[in-house]
């Protein structure tokens, strides 16, 4: 009976110990290759925790797990601004965790409380490519009342 008490409590230690592995093994920042079309366009990116970063692409840039969503606002001369959401998801780490709590009976929570508030075992896309849109001039075209005069204007 005590070899299998100790068995048992050895084996609870060693799953116990595995909790939290996104933390101790995993990142809590993501490299990420951003590109734009068109090249060169200056993009602000701001997210939670007050993260926030200017750049010019294409750049590989390290960014905070914990800072999603990151709102990418980027701007080139002759295209409209246009913002997108980069938004980190959860890998494999995070789904270890989860099965740490099944076979434990929950004692690996706390593991999967450090990894969360570590913003460990969550990751970014390794690249992202945002294309702009062309800021073309729309004609207005405007007409008198007395529809002797037609004016042709580009309103931007």
């Amino acid at each position: 009976m005590g070899v299998r008490l100790i068995a048992r409590l050895a084996a609870l230690v060693a799953v116990g110990g595995l909790a939290a592995c996104a933390s101790v093994v995993g990142s809590t920042q993501s490299t990420v290759q951003i590109r734009t079309n068109p090249d060169k366009a200056r993009c602000e990116l701001r997210g939670h925790e007050g993260y926030t970063a200017s750049v010019e692409t294409p750049i590989s840039i390290s960014i905070p797990n914990g800072a999603a969503p990151v709102t990418v606002t980027c701007q080139a001369a002759g295209f409209r601004p246009t913002s997108y959401t980069l938004d980190a998801t959860a890998g494999g780490w995070i789904w270890g965790n989860s099965a740490f709590m099944v076979a434990t009976g929950g004692v690996a929570v706390l593991g999967a409380l450090v990894d969360e508030h570590r913003s460990a075992g969550k990751s970014y896309a390794e690249e992202v490519k945002y294309d702009l849109s062309p800021d073309h001039p729309r004609p207005v075209r405007a007409r008198s009342r007395s529809g002797d005069v037609d004016l042709n204007l580009q309103a931007r």
